[in-house]
C-alpha cells in the first residue's frame, strides 16, 4: 500500500515538473534556440539615413519546438512618431525575419533589411502597381513588409537613440525572449554618417557585377543562393541600370515603339496639364517629366495621393497619425497583406480606389461640411473593419471568410437597413 502513494505521488510530482513550452517565462537559450551572425551599417546618422541589417549563418532549430515559434525584429522608428499600433511583442511594432513556416521548411537563407529614416528630403512616394512605394519602407531582401509612403517625406526623424531589438517568440501571443539589441543614433541634419562593420553580402555581389568583374547568369545564380527571389534580383539590377532597356538592348524597332509611347506620354500629359492649370495652376519642376515620361499618369496621381495612405479617411480625419488610419493601415500590412488572396485583393482595390479617392480628399479639404458628412459615413465601416484587429488569421480560407463577412455585414448598413427604413417610412405615410 505504501509503495503504490509512494509510486502516485512521484508520478504526479513527474507531471506538475514537466516542461512547458508554452510557460509564461520564455526562455529561448535553455530551448537551445540558435542565433545568426546580425550586423547593422550605419550606426548613426541624420534623418533619410539609408539603413541595412545584414542576418546571416542561421543554424537550423531545434525538433520538438513549438511549431509556432519565429524569430521576429522590432524597428523602433515608426513608433516615434506616435504610431503605437500593437503588434506580436507585447505592443511593440516588429514583425517575423525568419517565419515558422520558413523554420519548418529550413529555409534560413541569408536576409538583408533594407529602409531609410523618415526625413523632408526624402523623394516622395509612387505608385507602384497599385501600392504606394517609398525609400522608407522596411524592406526584407527587397521584399516590402511595411510601407511608410504616407510620413517618408512629411516629417523628420526625432533624434536620439533607438534600440533594434531581434527575439525569439511564439506567433501571435506574448511570449519571446530579446536577444540581440543594436542602437541607431539618429544626428542631426548635416553630420556624417558612420558606418558600422557590416559585411553586406549582396552589395558585394551588386559591386561586382556593376564593375563588370562577373556575368549576369553569375550574379542571378549567387542572389539566389543569398535567398533573393527574380522580382529581388530584378529590383537590384535596376537599381544598377543593368535591365535591358537601361541599357539600350532594345532592337531598333522596339525602340521605335518606346520612343512613340514616349512621345504619346508626353503630349497627353501636356494637354492634361494645360486643362488643369485652366482651373488649379500646378507648379512642377519640368525635369520630374521629362525623367520618367512614361509615369506621368503616376506622377500625377501621386502629388494628390502622397499625403496619406488611405486618403478618404485621412482627410476626414485630418491625420495620417489618427488612430482610425492606422488602424487601416495596421489591418492592411499586418493582416491583408500575409496572405496571397488578401494581397491580391489589396492590388485590384488600390487600383480602383486611387481612380476617384484623390477628387474626394481635395473636396473634404476645401469643404468642412464635406468631410463631416464624409466622416460620419465612413465611421460605420471603420467601426466594423475593427473588428479585424482582433482575430487571429492564418490562411486563405480565414481571410475570405472574414472578408466575405466584412462585405455582408456592411451592405447591411449601408444598403439594406436604410432601404428596409424607407420602406417602413412609406408604408407609414400611405396609412
Amino acid at each position: 500500500m505504501n509503495v503504490t502513494i509512494i509510486l502516485a505521488l512521484s508520478i504526479a510530482v513527474l507531471i506538475v515538473n514537466l516542461p512547458d513550452s508554452f510557460a509564461q517565462e520564455f526562455d529561448s537559450e535553455s530551448m537551445n534556440l540558435p542565433m545568426p551572425n546580425i550586423s547593422m551599417s550605419p550606426i548613426s546618422g541624420p534623418p533619410g539615413t539609408e539603413i541595412a541589417i545584414t542576418i546571416k549563418n542561421m543554424p537550423p532549430v531545434p525538433e520538438g519546438l513549438d511549431p509556432r515559434i519565429e524569430l521576429f525584429a522590432y524597428i523602433p522608428f515608426v513608433t516615434a512618431l506616435g504610431d503605437n499600433v500593437a503588434n506580436n511583442c507585447n505592443g511593440e511594432h516588429c514583425f517575423p525575419v525568419y517565419s515558422f513556416e520558413e523554420i519548418a521548411a529550413d529555409k534560413l537563407a541569408p536576409k538583408t533589411i533594407r529602409f531609410s529614416l523618415f526625413s523632408t528630403d526624402n523623394p516622395k512616394a509612387t505608385i507602384q502597381g497599385g501600392f504606394q512605394e517609398s525609400v522608407c519602407d522596411v524592406r526584407v531582401n527587397e521584399k516590402t513588409i511595411e510601407r511608410y509612403g504616407t510620413v517618408c517625406h512629411t516629417i523628420d526623424q526625432p533624434l536620439g537613440d533607438y534600440e533594434i531589438k531581434f527575439a525569439w517568440g511564439i506567433q501571435s501571443s506574448d511570449k519571446f525572449d530579446i536577444r540581440k539589441t543594436m542602437t541607431f543614433t539618429v544626428t542631426e541634419k548635416g553630420t556624417e554618417i558612420v558606418e558600422g562593420d557590416v559585411e553586406n553580402p549582396s552589395e558585394a555581389l551588386m559591386d561586382a557585377f556593376e564593375k563588370g568583374e562577373i556575368t549576369e547568369e553569375e550574379f542571378d545564380s549567387a542572389m539566389y543562393e543569398l535567398g533573393y527571389d527574380d522580382d529581388a534580383i530584378r529590383k537590384s539590377k535596376a537599381l544598377l541600370g543593368k535591365l535591358p532597356h537601361q541599357e539600350g538592348d532594345f532592337a531598333p524597332e522596339q525602340q521605335e515603339e518606346i520612343l512613340e509611347g514616349i512621345e504619346k506620354a508626353e503630349e497627353q500629359a501636356k494637354e492634361e496639364r494645360e486643362s488643369e492649370e485652366t482651373v488649379v495652376p500646378i507648379v512642377a519642376p519640368p525635369e520630374e517629366h521629362a525623367e520618367v515620361p512614361m509615369l506621368e499618369s503616376d506622377e500625377k496621381e501621386e502629388e494628390t495621393a502622397a499625403p496619406s495612405g488611405c486618403l478618404i479617411a485621412t482627410a476626414a480625419h485630418g491625420t495620417e497619425l489618427a488612430p482610425q488610419v492606422q488602424m487601416l493601415r495596421e489591418i492592411r500590412d499586418n493582416v491583408l497583406f500575409r496572405t496571397s488572396s488578401g494581397t491580391t485583393f489589396m492590388a485590384g482595390f488600390n487600383e480602383f480606389y486611387y481612380s476617384f479617392s484623390p477628387a474626394i480628399a481635395d473636396l473634404e479639404r476645401q469643404s468642412p461640411v464635406f468631410r463631416e458628412i464624409v466622416k460620419a459615413a465612413i465611421t460605420p465601416m471603420l467601426s466594423t473593419m475593427s473588428i479585424l484587429s482582433y482575430v487571429d488569421i492564418d490562411s486563405e480560407s480565414e481571410i475570405l471568410g472574414y472578408g466575405i463577412g466584412m462585405i455582408l455585414l456592411n451592405t447591411g448598413i449601408y444598403f439594406v437597413a436604410p432601404a428596409l427604413v424607407i420602406i417602413r417610412v412609406r408604408k407609414y405615410f400611405k396609412s
